[in-house]
């Protein structure tokens, strides 16, 4: 019985670009926190819908459910093939995070004599800490390079897809519906969880893993009865509508069930986006510009570099003074010019890290 994965149904440039959209939200988020924080700026100042760019991880963790289902719901059944799944993802994820996570530990170790942050671990247990970042294990406190606390939640999940890969195609999908399920019956008794997870089984239930499930039901939904074009346009408005009406006017942060809500409101509006999407595109109505499915090739580039390409300009700027005061030039300025250049630094990445990297794990020439 054949291991390899087979095609998917169809290639999705839609989802390519809405990974890009992700990317770039939560690029924006940072670089508006980053010149806050540098130009002594309340966090009121300069409001706007980036400040919900963290949004655009909840959009990833419903894509990855998405993708997931649509081209693996089908892989043939048994030990290879699992060890084949968890391999190519682990080649996907680990090298380019080994290289940006190693990066942003020499800018610490340059800075403060130590391969992480002062402010998360004292020397003692830092080079420990750098060592169980570069795992991606989860711990109480981000990663050397703090936007690895998502790819965690992406690793337990792969894991889980690869153990059922052990079981008969037809029980997969349901198993995770059931298993979002769970996650959402546990709010009536499960006390309110933070942002970190402690250890994989945390992930397991925490409510952003719910977002997987998400995702995981509108590829299968999809590929049991697709819709037709009014149904497919109607779910991509209300979804593109909750979520750019939440953008705007926020999820507030500072409630003991911020991650439930965040959920409600953007995991499942994310959800009917991604379908909305992919239903589009599988009837050719959806046209996804170049620039935008270019913007998804290098989402993973973008999403691991743009912290490293932001703490930089922030220090060539601040030398001659132009990150001083809270005005709404030096603001735009800064975010336009710390994203392009993100972008930018994401495309060599990718072309001329990612990519050479994913080659050589995977054996290819």
């Amino acid at each position: 019985m054949s291991v390899e994965t087979p095609p998917a149904p169809a290639r999705l440039e839609g989802l390519q670009a809405l990974r890009g959209v992700a990317a770039l939200l939560v690029v924006l988020f940072h670089a508006a926190q980053i010149w806050r924080v540098h130009a002594g700026a309340e966090d009121g100042v300069v409001a706007g819908p980036w400040d919900q760019g963290w949004a655009g991880v909840d959009l990833f963790f419903v894509i990855s459910g998405f993708v997931m289902v649509w081209i693996g719901a089908d892989i043939a059944r048994g030990g290879r093939a699992a060890a084949r799944f968890a391999w190519r993802r682990a080649a996907r994820i680990y090298p380019l995070w080994w290289v940006f996570c190693s990066l942003m530990a020499l800018y610490f170790w340059l800075t403060y004599g130590q391969p992480a942050s002062p402010d998360i671990v004292g020397a003692d247990g830092a080079w420990g800490y750098y060592a169980a970042s570069l795992s991606l294990w989860p711990q109480s406190a981000t990663p050397v390079l703090s936007v690895g606390w998502t790819l965690s939640f992406e690793i337990v999940f792969y894991a889980l897809f690869a153990l059922l890969l052990l079981l008969p195609g037809r029980a997969r999908v349901p198993l995770i519906l059931l298993w979002g399920a769970a996650i959402l019956l546990s709010w009536a008794v499960l006390p309110a969880t933070g942002l970190l997870p402690d250890d994989p089984l945390q992930v397991l239930y925490h409510p952003l893993s719910a977002e997987f499930a998400v995702g995981a039901g509108a590829a299968a939904l999809l590929r049991w009865k697709p819709p037709g074009y009014a149904l497919a346009k109607a779910a991509l408005m209300v979804g593109a509508a909750i979520f750019a009406i939440t953008l705007l006017h926020g999820v507030d942060t500072d409630q003991h069930d911020f991650m439930r809500r965040r959920v409600v409101v953007y995991g499942l509006s994310g959800g009917l986006i991604l379908f909305g999407v992919a239903a589009l595109e599988r009837i050719d109505r959806l046209d996804v510009p170049r620039w935008l499915k270019g913007l998804g090739d290098v989402s993973y580039s973008l999403y691991l570099v743009h912290i490293l390409v932001l703490l930089a300009m922030r220090r060539v700027l601040a030398v001659p003074g132009w990150l001083d005061g809270a005005g709404v030039a030096g603001f735009a300025g800064f975010v336009l010019l710390g994203a392009a250049a993100s972008v930018l630094a994401a495309m060599v990445s990718h072309r001329l890290l990612e990519r050479p990297l994913l080659r050589l794990m995977q054996g290819q020439r």
